[in-house]
C-alpha cells in the first residue's frame, strides 16, 4: 500500500483561470489577472500550478513572504512577484536581489523601500480589514518617493456580495487612489480576490488598470456564502482530488463497534473497509461518523472515529470496493466544500492542511 495521493487537473486550473478573468463586464487580459500562489498554492503545489498559469498568460503572482517569492523566482524568472508581507530589514536584500515587489504596508516599510532607489513596489491601503496596510486617510503627500507599480486593498466581506461594507471599502479606496493620482502617480489598481471578482464588487474606470488577485477560485472552490452561488461560481471546475487506498475489507456481524471510543455500532451484518488516510494526512477528525468518501460515484459513509493514519467506511451490499482500490477523500464526488462544512471550517484550511506524506 502507498501513501495517500493528491491529483491535480491542470486543465481544470487553466479553465478556471480564464473563466474568472473573463467573467461578466469586468474581463481583463491574461497578464492582468494575478494568481495567488502563497502557502504552496494553497497546499496544492506551487510549482505545477504556477508553471501552468504562466503558460496560460498569467504574469502576476502573489505570495505571502519573501522566501516563497525566492522559490517562485527560480521557477518563473520573468514573472511579476508580489510579496504581501512587504519589506522588512530582514528581507529587503532578498527582495531586491531577486526582483520581488514588496506590498508596502506601513510608513516604516515605505521609508525602508524608498532607500532602495527606484525599485518598484506595491502599496496596500487598509479600508476596513485592520490587518495590514496604511490607513485610507493617510496623508499621501507625506509618503516618500516610491516607484509604485500597483496599489491595492482587500475586502473584508467580499464573500457576502450584497454587504454594505464592500461598497464602503471601495469608496474609501477610490478616494485614496484619487489623491495619489493627483500627485502624478501612474499605477495598476487591485481590489478583487476571487469572491470580489465573482461578485463584481471592486472595479471602475478603464479595465486596463485593474488587476484581480485570483486565489481559491483557481483551485475550483466557490468562496461565496450565498445559498445560490452565481453561475460563474457553479461553473468552477474541480482541480484537486485527494485519494487513498483501501487497506482491508472485512465482514462483520451486527452489534460490533468501530474505532476508538466505540462511537459507532454496526446495525446489521455487512462489510467495513479501512482506508489509509487519517488526520495526519489532513482528513479532519470531525468527519468521524458524518463524512463520506467517494468510489465510482458512490458516497460511502465514514463510521467510527477518524484515526491518525486511517478511517473506516461501511459498504453497501452492492459496492464492489476491494483491497488496493483507491477512494476519493475529496474531489468531484465529495466536494471539498462539503468536507469543510462538516469539519466546521473553510476549504482553504482543508487544502493547506494536506499532510506532508501525501504524494502530490
Amino acid at each position: 500500500m502507498t501513501a495517500p495521493r493528491l491529483r491535480l487537473n491542470l486543465d481544470a486550473l487553466a479553465e478556471n483561470y480564464h473563466m474568472l478573468r473573463r467573467r461578466g463586464p469586468n474581463a481583463v487580459l491574461p497578464e492582468q489577472a494575478g494568481a495567488v500562489v502563497k502557502a504552496n498554492a494553497y497546499g496544492l503545489g506551487a510549482a505545477p500550478v504556477s508553471r501552468r498559469l504562466w503558460q496560460e498568460g498569467c504574469r502576476r503572482f502573489f505570495v505571502a513572504v519573501a522566501e516563497e517569492g525566492v522559490q517562485l523566482r527560480q521557477l518563473l524568472p520573468q514573472a511579476q512577484i508580489y510579496v504581501l508581507a512587504g519589506a522588512t530589514t530582514a528581507t529587503v536584500d532578498m527582495l531586491r536581489n531577486h526582483g520581488l515587489l514588496p506590498v508596502l504596508n506601513s510608513l516604516n516599510q515605505c521609508t525602508l523601500w524608498a532607500g532602495q532607489g527606484d525599485a518598484p513596489a506595491a502599496l496596500h491601503i487598509d479600508t476596513g480589514m485592520h490587518r495590514l496596510g496604511l490607513s485610507s486617510d493617510v496623508d499621501v503627500t507625506k509618503l516618500p518617493q516610491l516607484n509604485l507599480e500597483l496599489v491595492m486593498t482587500h475586502f473584508a466581506r467580499a464573500d457576502e456580495a450584497g454587504h454594505e461594507m464592500n461598497g464602503q471599502q471601495f469608496d474609501e479606496f477610490l478616494q485614496c487612489i484619487g489623491k495619489l493620482e493627483k500627485l502624478g502617480r501612474d499605477f495598476f489598481v487591485s481590489t478583487n480576490n476571487t469572491a470580489g471578482a465573482l461578485s463584481h464588487i471592486g472595479q471602475g474606470g478603464s479595465n486596463a488598470r485593474w488587476v484581480d488577485r485570483l486565489g481559491i477560485g483557481l483551485y475550483g472552490v466557490n468562496p461565496q456564502l450565498e445559498t445560490a452561488p452565481s453561475s460563474a461560481a457553479r461553473a468552477l471546475a474541480t482541480v484537486a482530488t485527494l485519494e487513498a487506498q483501501v487497506l482491508q475489507v472485512r465482514s462483520v456481524p451486527s452489534g460490533v463497534t468501530v474505532g476508538y471510543g466505540a462511537t459507532y455500532g454496526v446495525q446489521k451484518s455487512g462489510r467495513l473497509a479501512t482506508v489509509s488516510a487519517g488526520y495526519a494526512d489532513g482528513v479532519p477528525r470531525l468527519l468521524s461518523n458524518q463524512g463520506h468518501v467517494g468510489f465510482k460515484g458512490q458516497k460511502l459513509p465514514v463510521v467510527g472515529r477518524v484515526s491518525m493514519d486511517s478511517l473506516v467506511v461501511e459498504l453497501p451490499e452492492s459496492c464492489a470496493l476491494g483491497e488496493g482500490d483507491w477512494v476519493e477523500i475529496f474531489g468531484s464526488t465529495v466536494p471539498v466544500e462539503t468536507i469543510a462544512r462538516q469539519a466546521q471550517t473553510i476549504s482553504y484550511e482543508i487544502f493547506t492542511g494536506i499532510g506532508a506524506r501525501v504524494q502530490r
